[in-house]
């Protein structure tokens, strides 16, 4: 029975759409309404397409066509909504704040970038007249040399001794007459002597403390940081050897045969107990060194095995063993042309060698940094064949006080000198001085233009004395960069642009 009710309703529903697919004849009237509809049509399609339902119809089971909603597909949960950026202050704040890592990062590229433009661009800066904190000239047969210590400056020449302070001024002089002075120093002390004199002056902060007289020419002497000094002199064909404290009181006195070599380094502990001294054997075919040690108080020389307080020697052979310089441990580092050693002299009457390093190059130049590194310049390589050791000419290697190596630095040509202190390393190639730190870290280089002759730190890294045979001058430089020393063209171009800014300044005045 229902299935009868549903055909009839089907075929009800069928007979409709047939009515309404009749054409009927076409009048004014009818075209009217159609237009109207059509009108009536356009206006609803309209209006859906605003709503967004889709425009679909469907035939029910009672014959009715009515509008289905057609769901739009379910939104992927990994795209997200796009909003439009607003450019006002708030979603500015929003925007900042979300993406705060990224803009950082992009901030610290655009600086970086700026910054390597400005340096490359830029890092060759020249040093004149402007970095000049003070300058002191003298003339060129005065062989004047120059010391800093704290905050003040020794300066020796042939005339005689000034300190200076920082401003230049001097604070105290002492006069003497020398031929070639040379001053060595260590701490708040130097010592002066003149080439094959007899008398060697020695100084502190507050002047000079007293003046040594020797037997003979001195050929070697050394100053302790509390002002010990010890003095090698040629008495006829044999050497003598002497101590002093520092209230210029003889501590030790001994005597070395010439055949037994030629003393050339030699040093006192920092507490005035211990006499280093080196020996350069040149009798033999093969030259053969020997680092001898003595005790300088009589009580301890006496309680040794050897009439003359000798305490302990160290043969070097095929080699010059050249320096000896004393740590405030006590420690001992002697340095040959071929290798480098620590002799541990803390242990009474039991000196021993801690470590040693052997070179494959010849050493150019040598300094102590701080008590507590040891620089080193490699020069040619011992064997043409070795090809390590070619590849380290001209560099500067950096030791702390265990043998281990802390840095190392390339350079262009060969190092002739290193002056170190607490603020670093300045080496010197040709006209070009290079500082560094312990780790070989590059600090800044300076090329010089006229003959300077040496160079040191001041009170900074940031500042140096640079002396030339007619002048010594304290300099700012500045960390990072390289710096060339001005030259006439450069002041003559600076002293010609100056004169055209005035005169265009004054040009401009008249005509107002």
């Amino acid at each position: 029975m229902d299935e009868d009710k549903k055909r009839d309703a089907a075929e009800n529903a069928a007979d409709e759409i047939k009515k309404d697919n009749v054409t009927e004849p076409v009048s004014e009237e009818n075209v009217k309404q159609n237009e109207g509809s059509e009108e009536n049509k356009e206006n609803t399609e309209n209006a859906e397409k605003k709503e967004g339902k889709p425009d679909i119809k469907v035939i029910d089971g009672k014959g009715k066509a009515k509008k289905k909603k057609v769901k739009p597909p379910k939104k992927a949960s990994n795209i997200k909504k796009i909003k439009a950026f607003s450019p006002n202050k708030k979603n500015i704040k929003k925007f900042v704040k979300a993406n705060r890592t990224s803009l950082i990062a992009l901030v610290a590229i655009v600086v970086l970038l700026v910054i390597a433009f400005v340096f490359n661009s830029n890092n060759i800066i020249k040093i004149g007249e402007k970095q000049v904190m003070f300058s002191k000239e003298y003339s060129m047969s005065s062989k004047a040399d120059f010391y800093v210590s704290g905050d003040n400056i020794f300066y020796v020449s042939k005339d005689g001794m000034l300190f200076l302070d920082e401003k230049g001024e001097t604070l105290w002089s002492d006069t003497f007459t020398m031929s070639a002075p040379y001053m060595l120093s260590d701490g708040g002390y130097v010592a002066v002597a003149d080439s094959n004199s007899k008398t060697i002056n020695v100084y502190d902060r507050t002047g000079r403390i007293y003046q040594i007289a020797t037997a003979g020419p001195i050929t070697t002497f050394a100053i302790n940081p509390i002002g010990c000094c010890a003095v090698v002199c040629k008495v006829e064909d044999d050497y003598r050897v002497d101590v002093y404290s520092n209230t210029g009181e003889t501590m030790f006195e001994g005597s070395r045969a010439s055949k037994d070599g030629i003393p050339i380094g030699i040093d006192v502990s920092d507490d005035g107990t211990i006499l280093s001294m080196t020996l350069v054997d040149y009798n033999d075919i093969k030259i053969k060194s020997s680092v001898l040690f003595y005790y300088t108080t009589r009580a301890e020389a006496q309680a040794t095995e050897s009439s003359d307080g000798l305490v302990s020697a160290i043969e070097v052979p095929d080699a010059i063993a050249a320096i000896v310089r004393f740590l405030p441990d006590n420690h001992c580092i002697v340095a040959s042309d071929t290798s480098m050693m620590n002799i541990d002299c803390s242990t009474r009457n039991s000196f021993n060698k801690k470590w040693e390093i052997t070179f494959d190059n010849y050493v150019t130049a040598f300094d102590i940094v701080n008590n507590k590194y040891v620089a080193v310049a490699y020069g040619e390589a011992l064997d043409i064949s070795d090809e390590a050791a070619m590849a380290e000419e001209n560099t500067v290697h950096w030791y702390n006080m265990n043998g281990r190596e802390t840095g190392s630095a390339k350079a262009d040509d060969r190092i002739t000198d290193i002056s170190s202190s607490d603020k670093g390393t300045i080496i010197t190639v040709d006209k070009e001085f290079i500082a560094y730190n312990y780790r070989g870290s590059e600090l800044w280089r300076y090329t010089a233009v006229q003959n300077v002759t040496g160079m040191q730190f001041y009170d900074s890294v940031d500042r140096v004395i640079l002396v030339t045979p007619t002048k010594m001058q304290l300099l700012d430089v500045k960390r990072g960069v390289t710096m060339e020393e001005e030259t006439e063209e450069d002041m003559n171009g600076a002293e010609e642009t100056t004169a055209e800014t005035t005169n265009e300044t004054t040009a401009e005045a008249q005509t107002q």
